[in-house]
């Protein structure tokens, strides 16, 4: 099991994915960043199981600097679609952003709140995958426009989206989703 208790449900929509066991580096392996996304909503239990995953995420010194924002409304959705051209037509974005009032120091090398942030991301997008609900990993938009457009205090500063639902009919990996490096290039034992 991952993260959380896995789910199987019998006679699901057609698109909604069966949740299988799987192990960690299967499901890691099968999770692929979506760019075509069915408009049916994910049910809030398993939005509860998603934020549930980054919230046990571990943060430099256990300072949780992390702030997750939920986009559910069509408003909400509308104004993002605004600031990114990545959304892909997903009912749903989480908008991740790092509070400097209580982020780690790094010394000289700045603060952990990007790290932070993307450890807490990774949890909750293969939490996701093992739920059967597909995710993309964003960081262009114009952060002085999607500060503005949901109003986010100064002391936040947002690091990334995740556009997620179910992937569509037509959904699919990339062309470059299996493609590796060898380990000699990215790996190096001293």
């Amino acid at each position: 099991m991952f993260l959380a208790a896995l789910l199987l449900f019998a006679g699901c929509k057609s698109n909604e994915q069966t949740v299988m066991n799987k192990d960690f580096l299967t499901l890691a392996t099968e999770r692929y960043s979506v760019r075509s996304f069915s408009p049916t909503p994910v049910s809030q239990d398993k939005i509860d199981l998603i934020i549930k995953a980054g919230q046990i995420a571990p943060t430099a010194v256990n300072s949780q600097p992390q702030m997750v924002y939920v986009a559910k409304s069509e408003d909400v959705m509308a104004k993002l679609n605004e600031v990114s051209p990545c959304i892909y037509g997903a009912p749903h974005c989480f908008v991740f952003c790092y509070n400097d009032e209580n982020v780690a120091q790094r010394g000289e090398n700045g603060n952990y709140g990007d790290i932070d942030v993307t450890i807490v991301l990774t949890h909750m997008m293969l939490e996701a995958a093992n739920l059967g609900i597909g995710t993309c990993i964003v960081g262009y938009y114009d952060a002085a426009k999607l500060t503005e457009a949901l109003e986010l205090p100064e002391n936040m500063h947002p690091v990334l989206l995740m556009p997620f639902g179910y992937p569509s009919e037509i959904s699919e990996p990339s062309e470059k989703h299996s493609s590796y490096r060898n380990l000699e290039e990215t790996v190096k034992y001293l």
